[in-house]
């Protein structure tokens, strides 16, 4: 995940652990307050980021400001204001938009408060948090769009046969036509996961037509991708060096791969 450098840039980041990211300005910071607070944590706020703030970013007076109100037991969502005022990175009305935001994640229940978190993670890439969010949330309150999103998940890091079980389940408990066509896409991914088969006798052709133009056209985009292109023109130019790249590009996605895990 890659975020805009803004502002003055420090020496020594900000690790933020609950995204694996690394934050060098203030103007980093506010965004990630501004565009996820579902995972921003009670205790964000403390006293290892005022000290980023106050000797890496020159933020002195709003680092005072900020151990003030902790001092005086101020709630989070004062002090993610004060961070976003300071920051000169939204206006008046963004701000007023994230506090009544905040105040809402604040309301809702936890089922939904967990399906938001899985949501959340997933658009970050971290698919590994956004499958325990989401099984999370499941056992809290039992939810078929929920369960559709977590066989999404199951499919994004590959595992075939977790994503077919649930998909199943939910149209045994729905009927619902979605999660048939997301077992007859796995099947197409994963022969060795048939479960579609069972089902095939209650699927028109015309749907089953329609299905396999779908994955065709998403297969054909894929095929189209800047990085696929770029393996098939190491391979046109130079034999030998596709081998090689060939060993460096997966190791890359496997790393990728471990990473979103």
């Amino acid at each position: 995940m890659g975020l805009l450098l803004c502002g003055e840039c420090a020496k020594h980041p900000f690790y933020y652990e609950k995204m694996d990211l690394n934050l060098w300005s203030c103007q980093e910071l506010c965004y990630v307050i501004y565009h996820y607070p579902v995972i921003i944590p009670d205790d964000f706020v403390d006293r290892k980021l005022t000290n980023w703030l106050r000797e890496e970013q020159g933020k002195g007076l709003l680092a005072a400001r900020l151990e003030q109100y902790m001092g005086a037991g101020e709630d989070q969502e004062r002090l993610l204001l004060a961070i976003l005022r300071e920051g000169n990175y939204y206006t008046q009305a963004e701000i007023t938009r994230f506090e009544s935001e905040y105040n809402r994640l604040k309301s809702i229940d936890r089922d939904e408060f967990l399906d938001l978190l899985g949501d959340t993670f997933f658009r970050m890439g971290r698919y590994g948090k956004a499958i325990e969010a989401y099984e999370m949330s499941l056992r809290t309150k039992q939810n078929a769009k929920v369960k559709m999103k977590l066989g999404g998940a199951y499919v994004t890091v590959m595992q075939f046969q977790k994503a077919s079980d649930i998909y199943e389940e939910v149209f045994v408990e729905t009927n619902n036509r979605e999660p048939l066509k997301r077992l007859y896409f796995i099947e197409k991914l994963d022969p060795a996961v048939d479960t579609i088969k069972k089902y095939m006798d209650t699927i028109d052709t015309e749907i089953l037509a329609d299905w396999e133009l779908q994955y065709d056209n998403v297969q054909a985009e894929v095929e189209k991708s800047d990085r696929v292109e770029r393996v098939n023109a190491i391979y046109r130019k130079d034999r030998q060096e596709f081998r090689q790249q060939a060993k460096l590009l997966l190791l890359k996605w496997k790393k990728e791969y471990r990473d979103k895990v």
